[in-house]
């Protein structure tokens, strides 16, 4: 018979496991089913003196095998100048060296940034490992690999003063992911989020960005059309993006005035520059809330925005161009 103390905490361990076991099945559902899928639980990380987020240590286990290093084109050197004197080959490989790792060390410093130059747009070969930086990101959410329900990842790494780090993931036909920018880079670190940061929910004039997990929806153009098959629309002088919070088309496209029933709403084809490239983020679209805030996109520009994500124009256009017509791409903002 067994003694009623271990018939007490036998019970409660079983409550536990089957309290975590459903947690960890609502989170798979989640995050498969769109939208905001991160519960704000995760996002509640003290941060250290020095900016950066205390993790959390739970992750789950990453395979260990080595990380498949991608080779990337070497670029063509610059002529050397004709009055600088010869070196001898021992000098010459020395100072090679120095200048890789003086690279190398510049490189690491800037958070491994790519700029849109050289991006891997076809499937690595002999992939055997997915990218450690993106394991680190969705395991520090509580999340793994067999929760991500879609194959193209954008995450928006936000730093100080609106700051943020872009880094653009794609999962192969194994299901391993590869960095298209190539290991630990970043595509660009000249990404900006809203001039008030980035919070949950966010509100109507807010000025943040919205934290969590959102699926990308069409891309938009002014002129030129990327070369893609992912599903775009063309800004003329029709359209229009409604932020009038009592409109039946609050935050939604609108092409033309024949059924206007706003006070407000954005003429796209104002903003040339921010809107020359971009794409729709599903914050607040399916059904929207009048309470919650409209028009996040990700766009071109190099400052601060009103709550959307900004990035370099050629590098808007470049992160059009790697999706196509078979794309189920989402966006992380990260905290």
């Amino acid at each position: 018979m067994k003694k009623p103390v271990f018939v007490v905490v036998q019970t409660l361990l079983a409550v536990i496991l089957a309290a975590s076991v459903g947690t960890a099945a609502l989170v798979t559902l989640d995050i498969r089913s769109g939208g905001k899928i991160l519960p704000q639980e995760w996002f509640n990380i003290k941060k250290n003196s020095d900016g950066k987020s205390d993790r959390n240590e739970t992750s789950v286990t990453e395979t260990e095998s080595e990380y498949s290093f991608i080779e990337e084109s070497i670029e063509d050197k610059p002529q050397e100048s004709i009055a600088q004197p010869q070196q001898s080959p021992d000098k010459e490989e020395s100072s090679k060296k120095e200048s890789s790792s003086e690279e190398s060390s510049k490189a690491e410093e800037s958070g491994g940034v790519n700029d849109g130059e050289g991006l891997i747009l076809e499937e690595p070969k002999n992939l055997k490992s997915n990218p450690k930086e993106l394991t680190k990101f969705i395991n520090d959410y509580g999340y793994d690999y067999d929760s991500l329900g879609f194959d193209r990842l954008i995450v928006v790494d936000t730093g100080e003063k609106s700051s943020a780090k872009i880094y653009c993931y794609q999962k192969s036909s194994k299901n391993y992911w590869w960095n298209i920018a190539g290991d630990g880079k970043a595509v660009t670190d000249k990404g900006y989020i809203g001039e008030k940061g980035a919070d949950f929910d966010i509100t109507p004039g807010s000025k943040k960005s919205p934290l969590g997990f959102y699926a990308l929806e069409e891309a938009f153009y002014i002129g030129e059309k990327p070369d893609s098959t992912y599903p775009m629309f063309e800004i003329t002088d029709d359209t229009y993006w409604v932020d009038d919070t009592k409109s039946e088309f609050y935050n939604s496209k609108v092409e033309g005035t024949k059924d206007k029933d706003w006070s407000s709403a954005k003429h796209m084809i104002d903003e040339k520059d921010a809107y020359k490239y971009g794409i729709v983020i599903d914050f607040n679209t399916n059904q929207p809330d009048s309470k919650l805030a409209n028009s996040i996109f990700m766009h071109c520009g190099n400052s601060a925005t009103d709550g959307s994500i900004a990035v370099p124009e050629n590098i808007m256009k470049a992160i059009i161009e790697w999706l196509d017509s078979d794309s189920n791409a989402y966006i992380f903002v990260s905290p």
